[in-house]
């Protein structure tokens, strides 16, 4: 059990302390600020035992009292508002879920929600975040769909003293408070290194724009992986699909005619049901590699199949749940987070499929 004393070393009654911070915990364990974080939020990364010695000391100082009293104090909730796209809601309803989870995990806190879904990524968001710069709201989860063109306004947000959170991709030139995601960089370099390793002939990459940063640094990520290789597989195409299911189904077609030899396709988005589908009527899947990205029923389908070789998950809930947490710690407790909170990408297959999907 630990012991309480003093940050000047002197033995300590936690009474006798107004308030306490992840820092004063820190101190008192031995442990970094970012180990205690992730031991009172509840997250993934550390051992029990760690957990338990830094949650004993929590509660022996009142840490989570003063919270839950600071949050009470307040006349007014905070409301965290969530712009995410409706499609693809193979994804989105992940990061959605997540924001969704930490809200109910808040609500002790007194922070609501406040949803402004859009149709698709890169349409509506103007309008949907003008919107909301007429409300009372304390933070903005946001998931941009260009890589610079919605800057002025969340510039504005933070100019009045509103966070904005990116997730899932970035607005890098922003004044965003920071950005969850998996390092969109090593997911495209992952990927070609993985794709190199299987085909020597031509590939192409699948992506939503390039605008969106996310599918940009695939992009670069995949060229370099495949640089490195000797020979090096052919990259004949760059298709863009605007996160269109029937505009992938059309790239697709447009691809296996133009390129009969094709050897490999890398779809840098979740936007994969429509060109597996297509690849399946070609009667081509067997013929071709695939890598996805992320996991959802219809990626396990055809990753069953042998349609798709390997996805590369990006666990969107996690990324919806991180973003909505870093941005509560910032208004409540002051922490301001990194300019990037990276995920780590997982590459799945079906020999390690059941650790990430397991079946219902």
């Amino acid at each position: 059990m630990f012991k309480i004393v003093s940050v000047n070393g002197g033995d300590m009654n936690p009474k006798e302390k107004k308030s306490f911070t992840i820092q004063d915990i820190a101190k008192l364990t031995g442990f970094s600020i970012g180990t205690v974080d992730r031991a009172l939020h509840h997250r993934e990364g550390i051992k029990p035992e760690t957990r338990e010695k830094i949650l004993e000391v929590a509660e022996q100082v009142g840490y989570r009292t003063n919270r839950v009293a600071s949050a009470l104090s307040r006349k007014k909730p905070l409301v965290f508002a969530a712009v995410f796209p409706r499609e693809l809601h193979y994804f989105y309803d992940d990061v959605r879920r997540g924001f969704q989870d930490a809200i109910e995990r808040l609500k002790d806190f007194r922070v609501a929600p406040l949803y402004k879904d859009i149709e698709t990524l890169g349409s509506g968001e103007e309008e949907a975040l003008s919107s909301l710069l007429s409300q009372e709201i304390s933070g903005v989860v946001f998931a941009p769909g260009h890589s610079h063109r919605f800057n002025h306004l969340i510039n504005n947000f933070t100019q009045r003293g509103i966070p904005v959170v990116a997730v899932s991709t970035d607005a890098p030139e922003s004044k965003r408070l920071t950005t969850v995601c998996v390092n969109p960089r090593k997911n495209g370099e992952l990927a070609g290194e993985l794709m190199a390793n299987w085909v020597k002939g031509e590939v192409a990459i699948l992506i939503g724009s390039q605008e969106i940063d996310d599918h940009y640094q695939k992009t670069i990520g995949f060229q370099e992986a495949l640089a490195q290789f000797q020979p090096s597989p052919q990259l004949v195409a760059i298709l863009e699909s605007q996160e269109s299911e029937n505009r992938a189904e059309e790239n697709t077609r447009k691809l296996l005619k133009n390129h009969p030899e094709l050897s490999g396709i890398y779809i840098a988005t979740a936007n994969s049901v429509g060109v597996c589908r297509t690849l399946e009527e070609s009667g081509r899947a067997q013929e071709i590699k695939v890598i996805a990205t992320d996991l959802f029923p219809e990626v396990v389908h055809y990753l069953k199949k042998g349609v798709i070789n390997a996805t590369i998950f990006q666990n969107p809930y996690r990324q919806g749940f991180e973003a909505t947490m870093s941005l509560f710690q910032f208004l409540v407790e002051g922490i301001a987070p990194p300019a990037y909170l990276y995920l780590e990408p997982v590459i799945v297959m079906r020999s390690n499929l059941e650790f990430y999907f397991p079946a219902h």
